[in-house]
């Protein structure tokens, strides 16, 4: 949070010990933080990305899920 308070500029970083132990932050996650003007242009590219059908947040595919509908899509 201290980067883009005092550089303006959106930051990622690796979670550390106590956002995974206390916070619940899983291994496989990063977090982000951006200062308030960014948001309309992630805003944006969210739905570029919807109009050409990528839909943000990815949903994983599950064990009560069928991956062959998902995946002849992508490979026919």
């Amino acid at each position: 949070m201290a980067a883009p308070l005092t550089t303006g500029q959106p930051s990622v970083a690796v979670p550390c010990y106590a956002e995974r132990r206390y916070g619940g932050v899983q291994d496989d996650k990063l977090l982000m933080a951006t200062p308030p003007a960014f948001l309309p242009k992630a805003v944006d590219g969210l739905e570029a990305l919807a109009g050409n059908g990528l839909r943000y947040p990815i949903p994983p595919y599950g064990i009560q899920s069928d991956a062959t509908a998902g995946l002849g899509v992508s490979y026919g």
